[in-house]
C-alpha cells in the first residue's frame, strides 16, 4: 500500500512536471500533448460526473462535475484521450475499518485481508473492491494497525456496468475522502482489472524522461567531475611547491652546514698560533750557535731538531716566549766529538690566541 502511495504521487509530480515542460514547447507540440493528461470521474447519485483534467482550463470551468454524457463529442474526447482514468467514490459508496494484524502479515497483506473479509466485515472477498492504509508498524507487539477501504460491488455496479458498454476502461477506483486525504490514494479495483496507461502518454513520458535524463545526470556528475579537476590540478601544485620546499631544505641545511664549517675554521683560525708566526719567534730566540735541522708542527705541539753547543740553555729560552709552554726533550742529548756540538729534539706546546699564556 505504502508503495502504491509513493508510486501516486510520483505519478501527480511527473503530470505537474511533464506540463511545466509542455508549457516551453510550440504551440501544435502543446496542442498534440494536451489530451494525454489523466481524467477523474465522480459518481456521486447513480450518475457519472466529469471532476476536471484532460480539458484546457476554460472547458474544466465550463464542465466541471457535469454529468458525463457519452454521445457528446467533448465529454468523449475527455474520455478517450486520457492517459489514465480514476473513478472517484462519494462518501456512501464505501466504507472503512480500523484492523490489526501480525506484523509478519504485511508481505502478502491483499491476501491475508482477503482471507479475513468476512470475520472483519459482513462481506466476503468476491463482494467488495478494496485496498488498505498502513497507519502504523508497531514491532514491540509486532502489529500492524491498517485501515481496510472497501466498496461493495453492487453499490458501485451501475457505474461500471456503464463504462464497460462504453469501452471506458478505467485505471483505479478511490474514495472522494476530504476529511482523510490519504484515502484518495488508494486503489480499489484489483489488480488484474486495471488499465494500463495509453501508450502514446507513456511515450511521452519516456521522451521527457530522456531529456531529462542526461540533464540530471549531467547535474549530479559535472559538480563532481570539476571538484576532481580541481582537486588534481591543487594535488599536481602541492607537489610542485613540496618539491620546492624539500629544495630549499636541502640548500639550507648546506647552508648550515657550510657556515659551521667556516665558524669552525675560523675558529680553528683564530684559535691557532700560524706556522709564520712560529718560524719568527724561533728566528729572534734561537741563538746564533744553535742550528735547527728539522722543523715539525703538529697538532698543538712543536718539534724541532737541531745541533747546539749549549741545548740545555734552549729551555729557558723557548719558555720566555708567549707562543710556547712545556718546552721539554723528547730524547737525551749526544754530543758529537767531531763537530763539538750536542743533537737535541726538543718539543713545546703551542699556545693557541684564545688561550695566551699565563
Amino acid at each position: 500500500m505504502a508503495r502504491q502511495s509513493l508510486i501516486y504521487q510520483l505519478k501527480n509530480f511527473w503530470y505537474w512536471w511533464s506540463g511545466e515542460i509542455t508549457a516551453l514547447m510550440p504551440e501544435r507540440v502543446r496542442a498534440l500533448l494536451r489530451g494525454g493528461k489523466p481524467a477523474q470521474l465522480l459518481y456521486k447519485d447513480e450518475t457519472l460526473r466529469i471532476v476536471n483534467q484532460g480539458m484546457s482550463g476554460a472547458e474544466v470551468a465550463e464542465n466541471y462535475l457535469r454529468i458525463i454524457d457519452f454521445n457528446d463529442a467533448e465529454h468523449r474526447r475527455v474520455v478517450n484521450s486520457a492517459s489514465a482514468i480514476r473513478l472517484c467514490l462519494e462518501p456512501k459508496k464505501y466504507l472503512f475499518k480500523k484492523v490489526s494484524l501480525p506484523l509478519e502479515t504485511e508481505e502478502n497483506l491483499r491476501e491475508v485481508l482477503a482471507f479475513e473479509m468476512d470475520r472483519q466485515t459482513p462481506f466476503n472477498a468476491d463482494q467488495v473492491y478494496y485496498d488498505y492504509v498502513i497507519n502504523a508498524r508497531d514491532k514491540q507487539n509486532r502489529t500492524l494497525d491498517i485501515t481496510l477501504i472497501l466498496a461493495p460491488i453492487d453499490k458501485i455496479s451501475l457505474a461500471l456496468k456503464q463504462l464497460e458498454e462504453n469501452n471506458v476502461r478505467i485505471n483505479a477506483i478511490s474514495p472522494c475522502e476530504e476529511i482523510n486525504p490519504d484515502l484518495n490514494e488508494v486503489n480499489l479495483l484489483p489488480p488484474e482489472k486495471r488499465e494500463k496507461p495509453r501508450k502514446r502518454y507513456r511515450l511521452v513520458n519516456l521522451m521527457l524522461f530522456l531529456i531529462m535524463l542526461p540533464l540530471l545526470v549531467g547535474n549530479m556528475i559535472l559538480p563532481v567531475w570539476q571538484k576532481s579537476v580541481l582537486a588534481k590540478q591543487l594535488e599536481i601544485e602541492l607537489d610542485d611547491y613540496r618539491s620546492k620546499a624539500n629544495q630549499v631544505a636541502a640548500l639550507r641545511e648546506l647552508v648550515t652546514k657550510a657556515k659551521q664549517e667556516n665558524s669552525y675554521l675560523e675558529e680553528k683560525k683564530l684559535n691557532s698560533v700560524s706556522v709564520l708566526e712560529i718560524l719568527l719567534e724561533l728566528t729572534l730566540l734561537i741563538p746564533n750557535d744553535t742550528w735547527v735541522s728539522n722543523f715539525e708542527v703538529r697538532d698543538n705541539s712543536l718539534h724541532l731538531h737541531g745541533q747546539s753547543t749549549s741545548s740545555a740553555s734552549l729551555i729557558p729560552i723557548l719558555e720566555t716566549s708567549k707562543l710556547f709552554q712545556n718546552v721539554t726533550f723528547r730524547s737525551p742529548v749526544t754530543r758529537s766529538k767531531k763537530s763539538n756540538t750536542e743533537r737535541f729534539h726538543i718539543s713545546a706546546e703551542l699556545v693557541s690566541n684564545k688561550e695566551g699564556k699565563g
